[in-house]
């Protein structure tokens, strides 16, 4: 979705909704949306993804100083683009939802909030693969199960929260606007 093009409060998902987007779309690399913000919100998390895998990798035994610099690079060439979709996420909801000028202003946006539940679904996703692998440690993957899913539940009620205190006007937000310039 471009910045300028329009939205409705109808295209506004669930947190409930979202996650399970993010955990089809774990499973299937294919997957996407017709709605436009729940699509922008794959992209967020296919880009978080990567990074993800881009760490992991610069943090293997076998990595050496070229590998992680190049991963480095590649991490920072993902943050900018991730940064975009995050600004473009918020504007999205923005047009979609009156805000109330003189309501109380949230400490983030709906865009940076999703932003960490996409990361969240990654890590309960990989801690759910090493919990089941029947490896040695598994039982200490899978103790970090329930605060994980506890965590989840907060974050998809928050978000929940803060997009309905929009709707209602009790609360605002500042669209997310990235001023960093990555490699400069």
């Amino acid at each position: 979705m471009s910045a300028g093009a329009a939205s409705s409060d109808g295209d506004l998902p669930t947190g409930e909704h979202v996650v399970a987007e993010f955990r089809h779309a774990l499973h299937d690399p294919e997957h996407q949306s017709t709605r436009p913000v729940v699509g922008r919100l794959l992209d967020l998390l296919r880009s978080n993804l990567e990074q993800w895998n881009l760490e992991d990798e610069a943090r293997g035994p076998g990595a050496d100083d070229p590998a992680v610099a190049e991963a480095k690079r590649a991490i920072d060439r993902l943050n900018a683009s991730r940064h975009q979709i995050v600004e473009e996420i918020d504007a999205a909801i923005d047009r979609a939802v009156a805000q109330t000028a003189s309501a109380p202003l949230a400490t983030e946006s709906p865009a940076v909030a999703f932003d960490r539940l996409s990361v969240l679904v990654i890590r309960i996703d990989h801690t759910e693969r090493a919990a089941g692998e029947g490896a040695s440690d598994a039982d200490r993957y899978a103790a970090r199960l329930p605060p994980l899913y506890r965590q989840l539940a907060d974050l998809q009620h928050a978000i929940d929260g803060l997009i309905a205190d929009v709707r209602d006007g009790t609360r605002r937000f500042v669209p997310y606007q990235s001023l960093k310039l990555y490699g400069q």
